[in-house]
């Protein structure tokens, strides 16, 4: 015996095959396209990594506990930890491990005329890879002063700089021209630190 579904029209009551129901249903227009179920999921997943990131900046600034102390994170979580807060973020063990691969790949500094092997950090030549980062092709190894003069330099240009860019700065150039450092004594009116010069390349 065929099964029956009763579906009530108006006041009328008339009866479909469970069959034909559910034939229509699927024939129905959804109420939401595919790229508009796509846009949804994709909005609340990077609502959840924003919440995610906010939650475990809070908890080091608090704790200044690494934001990753527990298990490792989405790389879309570490970047938006970094639009938070570099500091966290160059805090966390993610981190600590792409600079260990780093340096591991390249121990020495990896500006030509330098070559220094102590006081060494890896630095990033772009940040399109956040959270992934690799050793040798994200990264480059540069000693402090070297990356000082990368962060300047980069600030000159308004962009991260490429790896030649980086491998040809001069070691022997200083930082900051004659002008500058007297502007800033003057200013200040005592001898300089590395805070006031920090504040003069805005950070």
């Amino acid at each position: 015996m065929r099964c029956q579904y009763v579906e009530k029209v108006g006041n009328a009551g008339r009866k479909k095959s469970l069959h034909d129901v559910l034939r229509e249903r699927r024939a129905a227009t959804p109420l939401l396209s595919l790229p508009e179920l796509q846009l949804r999921e994709a909005a609340r997943r990077r609502n959840e990594d924003e919440a995610l990131a906010q939650e475990r900046v809070e908890r080091w600034r608090l704790r200044q506990k690494s934001v990753d102390a527990e298990a490792k994170l989405d790389p879309a979580v570490y970047r938006a930890i970094f639009a938070r807060s570099r500091k966290a973020y160059y805090g966390s063990r993610h981190w600590s491990r792409c600079n260990r691969a780093q340096l591991e790949l390249a121990p020495s500094c990896e500006v030509v005329r330098c070559d220094r092997t102590v006081d060494l950090a890896a630095h990033h030549l772009h940040r399109d890879s956040l959270g992934g980062e690799q050793a040798g092709r994200d990264l480059i190894t540069l000693c402090d002063g070297c990356r000082s003069r990368a962060v300047k330099r980069e600030e000159e240009l308004g962009r991260p700089g490429t790896r030649q860019e980086l491998r040809d700065l001069d070691p022997g150039r200083p930082l900051y021209d004659a002008a500058t450092i007297a502007a800033l004594k003057a200013k200040h009116e005592r001898p300089l630190r590395r805070s006031d010069l920090r504040d003069e390349r805005g950070g």
